[in-house]
């Protein structure tokens, strides 16, 4: 993969992220299904290294850093039918439920609210 390939994937990654993470993070808590990542994680992963290292190497060390700390992200990511069944009986635990709810909610007021006026 080279530089300009993997900046792309890392582009994408970042909306993901931006867009997408915190809502299903509410959704499944730690066991998201790795088919809704953008790209398989092997891909995401080297994509990573090879712009970590370019910021790295020019020292850029602000842009490494947040690079680095979305590894942490992929490891919510597991295989899809793990991840039903993980979700299959949170969904049954009304505790767990309702605290699913309340964070799915929580997650829609902060969207709204860093969308700023409407």
């Amino acid at each position: 993969m080279t530089l300009d390939e993997a900046n792309k994937i890392i582009h994408i990654w970042g909306c993901y992220l931006e867009y997408c993470q915190e809502r299903l993070q509410a959704l499944f808590i730690a066991s998201i299904p790795e088919s809704l990542l953008p790209y398989p994680p092997e891909i995401l992963q080297d994509a990573i290294n090879i712009v970590a290292k370019y910021y790295h190497d020019i020292r850029d060390f602000e842009k490494y850093e947040l690079l680095q700390k979305s590894f942490g992200r992929l490891c919510l990511y597991v295989k899809d039918e793990n991840a039903l069944q993980n979700a299959a009986r949170k969904f049954n635990e009304p505790e767990v439920r309702e605290a699913i709810i309340s964070s799915m909610e929580k997650v829609q007021k902060n969207w709204i609210k860093t969308q700023g006026d409407l």
